[in-house]
């Protein structure tokens, strides 16, 4: 293309107009950016780079607010080659990410939270108990989180239990709330089967820690570490699926912050075990988000859901069953 053709442009009539090189040019020198400049400020830092590295000399004008890169005309070929040289290398090197599949039906998984407020309902006399049950007032005692029974005793079925009660009213509420809101987010990206079983799994497994870590007698009871644990599990599948470790460190901190607002409130809060459920949750959540990319295989995600249902459910008839010896 000759240096005059190089400043045609055509006008809405039709016309070729002339576009006029800047007075601050030395006459023949040659635009080496898109036709419409760089539009991409990161990518005009890196050309300027590659120009600067090679030393080939380049002045940049700002045209209809955009950066143009002129270089002498005996030097385009080469300043064209480098930059391409420059473009084929980025590209190699930068790694790719694959798209997350979103699975449908995720706002339904928050139905699956309701087995917990009537529990919680018949536990206070809000609603009349089944007959076949033993008598409300006895659940906590029985099915709370006590490390001296769980770890010497070997009732271990508390780990499952204490996430299904509730102190009070707000307790229940506030745990309600904020597990609809991240259970949600966790089926977009798992499925709500396997949603529910990370939930499930990783509180169950926080309150093992924290039985394992504490040497003194603690009991607490909520569904507070599962909910850490859905945190925690969406946060590790996030970080997993990026891969630049700059961009994996954000969902972590993510997680960790909403530790922070969520989990540290209230004079009874339980801080290990909120820890203990984000660690686990993170733990699984990584191990989900690898096993897809590995394409390894997994319990369905009715198997999964059913799972995590069922987990609860056996605990309490080994607890009342005990109970009744």
């Amino acid at each position: 293309m000759s240096t005059f053709n190089r400043f045609l442009k055509p006008s809405l009539s039709g016309r070729w107009l002339i576009r006029r090189r800047p007075n601050s040019l030395p006459r023949y020198w040659r635009n080496i950016s898109q036709a419409s400049g760089a539009d991409n400020y990161v990518r005009f830092r890196d050309w300027l780079l590659v120009l600067n590295a090679c030393n080939i000399p380049h002045r940049t004008v700002s045209m209809s607010g955009r950066e143009q890169i002129y270089v002498p005309p005996l030097m385009e070929g080469i300043a064209l080659a480098e930059l391409d040289a420059f473009s084929k290398e980025s590209s190699r090197l930068e790694p790719v990410s694959t798209p997350m599949h979103m699975h449908r039906h995720y706002a339904v998984a928050p139905l699956f939270l309701l087995p917990l407020l009537v529990w919680h309902s018949w536990r206070v006399g809000w609603w009349p108990a089944p007959s076949f049950l033993p008598p409300p007032d006895t659940w906590a005692d029985v099915g709370m989180l006590d490390n001296i029974l769980v770890y010497i005793y070997g009732q271990w079925y508390r780990l499952a239990t204490a996430l299904t009660l509730h102190v009070g009213l707000t307790h229940l509420c506030g745990n309600l709330a904020f597990g609809s809101l991240f259970i949600s987010l966790l089926a977009r990206l798992t499925g709500i089967g396997r949603a529910l079983w990370l939930t499930v799994a990783g509180g169950i497994i926080g309150n093992g820690l924290t039985v394992l870590l504490r040497p003194k007698l603690v009991t607490s009871m909520g569904f507070s570490t599962a909910l850490f644990a859905c945190v925690g599990a969406l946060a590790g599948f996030m970080a997993m699926h990026h891969s630049q470790r700059r961009k994996a460190v954000l969902p972590i901190a993510a997680g960790i912050a909403i530790l922070a607002m969520l989990g540290t409130e209230g004079e009874n809060t339980d801080y290990a075990a909120h820890i203990a459920g984000l660690f686990s949750g993170m733990m699984l959540g990584t191990w989900e988000a690898w096993r897809l990319r590995k394409n390894w295989p997994a319990l369905p995600e009715l198997l999964a859901g059913t799972l995590a249902i069922a987990l609860p459910v056996a605990a309490w008839y080994w607890a009342f069953s005990v109970l009744n010896r």
